[in-house]
């Protein structure tokens, strides 16, 4: 029997989602993604292709139908990463005293983000010892709970490696914009496109292995 190496497992996993002409998407970009307008695009920094990924929210910042609002967005992801066969799984760690700076977390906390009228902001980071973290701060004047389940979904994505799409029109990608504090991208979870677009990017780099 041949054996496959874990990355070309995942590489196999990723094509067959890729090909597959009987679900939702297929090889080719779905009809309605169209690059700067319906769908984002990926950039280099992503989480490992079998990673746990662990979120853990600094004690006292969030209130529990916050924290519930967050949920909604961490288990539609997962669902859609499950859907394109990603071995990556985010999990909840529940509340820390300070920021966590472990392999493979993310800590959410609220606070002003850098830039003019921005609502959240992601700060990735890769350290020489290949760990990573992310840390996810939400802008205060963000109360309203589907707003928060958009702007989560939205801050996960980035942490997938999904770029900002500020020209995509609202209610196509996860990626675009906000067009108020308490008013969101009109997008609860991830798209079809964001699942290509994530899918591809995958693909592409553990072929490139």
């Amino acid at each position: 029997m041949h054996h496959h190496s874990p990355s070309t497992i995942y590489h196999l996993l990723f094509t067959i989602y890729l090909l597959t002409t009987s679900g939702n998407l297929s090889s080719r970009s779905p009809v309605q993604c169209r690059l700067g307008k319906t769908s984002t695009e990926a950039v280099s920094w992503r989480w490992r292709p079998d990673a746990v990924v662990t979120i853990y929210y600094i004690k006292n910042h969030f209130t529990p139908e916050e924290t519930a609002a967050f949920s909604k967005a961490i288990s539609k992801w997962n669902s859609a990463l499950r859907e394109i066969n990603s071995q990556i799984v985010f999990i909840v760690g529940g509340e820390s005293d300070s920021e966590v700076a472990q392999d493979t977390s993310i800590t959410v906390v609220r606070g002003l983000p850098h830039g003019n009228e921005r609502v959240g902001e992601s700060r990735l980071y890769s350290m020489s010892n290949g760990v990573r973290s992310v840390r996810v701060t939400i802008s205060p004047l963000v109360t309203d709970l589907n707003a928060l389940v958009s702007l989560m979904t939205h801050e996960l994505g980035h942490s997938l490696g999904l770029a900002d799409c500020y020209k995509c029109k609202r209610g196509t990608t996860t990626m675009a914009a906000f067009r108020d504090d308490n008013k969101d991208n009109e997008v609860y979870e991830p798209s079809d496109c964001d699942k290509y677009v994530l899918a591809s990017s995958y693909a592409a780099s553990l072929a490139m292995r």
